[in-house]
């Protein structure tokens, strides 16, 4: 389940410095020439609102990872998510936004999640709920931002459980 968050987490994380998310916000609905900055809240915000579809605009069909997860799987994940009865929380704890020479993104970030609350601005990080470091290259194609490939790791809870590799993808 963890491994699941992760994976989601990869696809929606964050361009822009820490925010409330105690509510789910109305459908997102970016603009084609919006920039990460204000995309990468809406993709949180967006799967603890339940809405797959919304997420799942932003990743490349060609999504692929060195562990084998493509955009079908990544599919799969997100839907899981959206169809769990429980709440899910997410929130951003901090994010980097890198451009490369090739026009593409490179996002960092830490992102916290956990089943069955909300994860307000401030609150500690309730029992079961995991911190990941994530980075996510994003690249424009047909004018919306898409993630195309990245990586994360588990910061925490750190001796508790065994720890989560770092995975690379293109």
């Amino acid at each position: 389940m963890r491994r699941a968050l992760a994976c989601a987490a990869l696809l929606a994380l964050a361009a822009c410095g820490p925010s409330e998310r105690d509510a789910p916000s109305k459908t997102a609905t970016p603009t084609p020439d919006e920039s990460l900055d204000l995309l990468i809240p809406s993709l949180v915000d967006a799967i603890q609102a339940k809405q797959p579809k919304f997420v799942m605009d932003h990743v490349a069909q060609t999504f692929k990872e060195d562990g084998g997860l493509d955009y079908y799987d990544v599919r799969a994940l997100v839907e899981k998510f959206a169809f769990v009865e429980d709440v899910v929380g997410a929130r951003l704890e901090s994010a980097k936004v890198t451009p490369e020479s090739d026009g593409r993104q490179r996002v960092s970030a830490r992102v916290a999640f956990a089943l069955g609350e909300r994860l307000a601005t401030g609150d500690s990080l309730p029992e079961g709920g995991v911190i990941y470091a994530l980075e996510v290259v994003f690249e424009k194609s047909e004018g919306r931002w898409q993630a195309v490939g990245g990586r994360y790791k588990r910061e925490s809870p750190p001796a508790t459980s065994p720890p989560t590799a770092s995975i690379a993808t293109r």
